[in-house]
């Protein structure tokens, strides 16, 4: 999995999750909006670290510090 596809997944996320928040709501007033976006950011961070737990889990992504001596892992 590539960093800069999971993190537009995570960014598309975030605004559908806030959006669905909004609309959910029923009242779009300002503080509402300041607070759910700011949720929104919250949940797409938390789901980017989340997915990137599980893909490295699969071994579908780099892990974030390579192994010292790659050749002695054999």
């Amino acid at each position: 999995m590539k960093p800069a596809l999971l993190t537009s997944c995570s960014i598309a996320f975030a605004v559908l999750w806030t959006c669905g928040m909004l609309w959910s709501s029923g009242t779009i007033d300002l503080a509402n909006v300041i607070i759910l976006s700011a949720c929104g950011a919250l949940a797409g961070v938390a789901w980017y670290y989340a997915m990137r737990w599980v893909f490295q889990l699969m071994h579908l992504a780099r892990t974030a510090d390579p192994p010292a001596n790659p050749g002695a892992e054999r």
